[in-house]
């Protein structure tokens, strides 16, 4: 009796490790390096010790390889739903930095970036850091964990769940995400085409002047003051649209 008790709470807190892991594989909040492999083991060990401490719950022996296999899958594929909606926050900032990057001519202008270890555009690059910094500062990151906590009380281990939320749940984030990310964007657009129109109407004034010479700098300069200007009075529109997202990620895990 107790041996058997030993092995339902054993293959508990590894079904545990297993969602865990998933989900810190796919959320980017600590990049997707290989040196940040071991952080990620370590963490996920040390949260599903955790989430499993203060469960308790014990699962059914599995029969076979073939069931014990099922419930891997079936955590895995929890923790890499909620990974993915998660990562809706910051895909915002880098989705309105290469919409920035394409209007400013930045577009073939491409860097190695560090978090990613991909090719992106340098705006999209700041965009990203700044993102990762207001999450920091809205402590989101916390948030996410009591998600991830929550995810275990509404969709126990090694039961059966509903797969209906979360699809509906990923639609709807992904389509706000692509909206939110060209309404971060418009203000920065529309200065760029304030100023398209207004370099136009100055090079037909004065026909001798030559805007290939200083128009690709002036546009540059432009679109850099207003992506950072806009980057500190965007804050509220962001905070309210991680709030919005948060809602509905747990939204997908219904108790």
């Amino acid at each position: 009796m107790d041996l058997a008790l030993f092995e339902q709470q054993a293959v508990s807190l590894f079904l545990h490790f297993v969602r865990t892991g998933a989900f810190l594989f796919v959320v980017p909040f600590f990049g997707r390096q290989r040196d940040t492999f071991f952080l990620r083991l370590v963490l996920s060990v040390a949260l599903g010790s955790m989430m499993w401490w203060n469960g308790g719950q014990s699962v059914e022996l599995p029969r076979s390889l073939v069931e014990m296999g099922f419930l891997v899958m079936t955590e895995s594929f929890l923790g890499l739903a909620l990974g993915f909606a998660l990562s809706m926050l910051t895909s915002i900032l880098v989705s309105a930095g290469e919409i920035i990057s394409s209007e400013m001519g930045f577009a073939m202008a491409r860097a190695i970036d560090p978090d990613s270890g991909g090719n992106s555009t340098v705006v999209a690059q700041l965009f990203s850091v700044f993102g990762f910094l207001l999450v920091l500062q809205l402590n989101i990151h916390h948030e996410a964990l009591r998600i991830l906590s929550h995810t275990f009380s509404a969709c126990p281990v090694g039961e059966p769940f509903s797969i209906e939320p979360m699809w509906l749940g990923i639609q709807t984030l992904v389509g706000d995400s692509v909206v939110c990310a060209l309404q971060y964007a418009f203000p920065v657009l529309a200065v760029m085409m304030l100023l398209t129109v207004g370099l136009v109407l100055f090079g037909r004034a004065v026909p001798n002047v030559n805007l290939m010479e200083f128009s690709f700098t002036v546009r540059v300069l432009v679109a850099l003051v207003a992506a950072i200007w806009f980057l500190s009075s965007g804050a509220p529109f962001l905070e309210r649209t991680f709030e919005s997202f948060l809602l509905t990620t747990k939204s997908m895990f219904p108790a």
